[in-house]
């Protein structure tokens, strides 16, 4: 039976990564593959997907892992936790996967966590959805946010893009003035008027996706100037700045140094970037902001080798390279 030191597993709500690496942080095999969440495909599918997910990786041979580490969107409450590992462990029993170890955790958390390895560390995470985590070097861990767009993920691609369509209606009342938002929206919804867009809202091809996708439409109204445009984003900073500051309370961290991490496609719109990182380092000197530029596989990968022992500043860097690397010679 092969032999492999860590398999990691990102699972985020559209799609899935998966790698395997040595002890030495040299990736061995890369695999992508379709959504595990469970909660938008139940539990047969998400298994299924795992499970093709990992044969693809593995390529159907019989491996003997040290640690088995998973950050899997939709990991929110001790069901989920139950779910989630019957899920892992019919897919990797079926796999012929046998790991010493099985380490899982929410997709954002272990984001962190392979991060700043064994640091104060905050991240910060705002794509379609938003969620808040942060870490002492003692162990303790808090999290703030990430309730999904039926009642949180404020900051988020969706609050945004959700802010921009009660524009459009308020201002078709007269509610609101009309703005450059509204022919903007309708033209990417590829929509005729105000009409279209109701039939849109509630029909079967509405999704959360789409409305998220807005997003660098409003900043690029709100850099041009577009008044609600900017308002818009405005609130989006400060409910991004409020979770952030509740983590860094909570945690006790505001004078203390620490690892700030802006993950996601809505903090890498140089606005809102640059903005959120004005507003906390003003507060909390001791941050000391990430440029975080890889793939949460690979932080999944670095913590993998943490839990086994194996841990130095350059590993994520070393990763990061390894990866583009493997990605490219797989596609040429």
């Amino acid at each position: 039976m092969k032999q492999a030191a860590v398999l990691a597993i990102d699972g985020g709500g559209t799609g899935c990564r998966a790698a395997l690496c040595n002890m030495n942080g040299h990736i061995m095999a890369y695999a992508q593959g379709s959504s595990c969440n469970y909660h938008s495909i139940g539990v047969e599918k998400a298994t299924e997907n795992l499970l093709k997910l990992i044969t693809t990786l593995v390529k159907n041979q019989a491996l003997h892992i040290n640690c088995v580490v998973l950050g899997l969107a939709g990991l929110d409450t001790k069901k989920d936790e139950a779910t989630l590992t019957l899920i892992i462990n019919q897919a990797l029993s079926a796999a012929n996967i046998m790991a010493d170890t099985i380490y899982l955790c929410n997709d954002a958390l272990l984001t962190l966590k392979g991060t700043v390895g064994q640091n104060n560390g905050v991240l910060i995470a705002a794509g379609t959805g938003s969620i808040a985590w942060g870490i002492t070097k003692e162990g303790l861990v808090t999290r703030v946010g990430g309730w999904g767009y039926r009642v949180g993920d404020e900051g988020s691609g969706y609050s945004i893009g959700k802010a921009a369509i009660d524009h459009v209606l308020k201002s078709y009342d007269g509610r609101e003035k009309r703005s450059g938002i509204s022919n903007a929206i309708l033209h990417a919804l590829s929509l005729a008027d105000e009409d279209e867009l109701i039939n849109w809202i509630y029909s079967s091809q509405f999704s959360v996706a789409q409305v998220a996708a807005l997003t660098p439409i409003i900043v690029r109204l709100a850099e041009d100037g577009d008044h609600p445009a900017e308002k818009i984003i405005k609130y989006a900073c400060q409910e991004l700045e409020n979770m952030a500051f509740t983590v860094i309370k909570k945690l006790n961290l505001a004078h203390m140094e620490s690892k700030f991490i802006l993950s996601g496609g809505v903090l890498k719109n140089s606005l809102v970037h640059r903005q959120l990182v004005k507003t906390l380092a003003a507060s909390c000197p001791g941050l000391q902001v990430v440029d975080y530029n890889c793939q949460p596989i690979c932080a999944a990968l670095r913590h993998g080798l943490i839990l086994i022992g194996v841990n130095n500043d350059m590993l994520l860097h070393k990763l990061s390279i390894e990866l583009a690397s493997f990605i490219s010679s797989q596609e040429s």
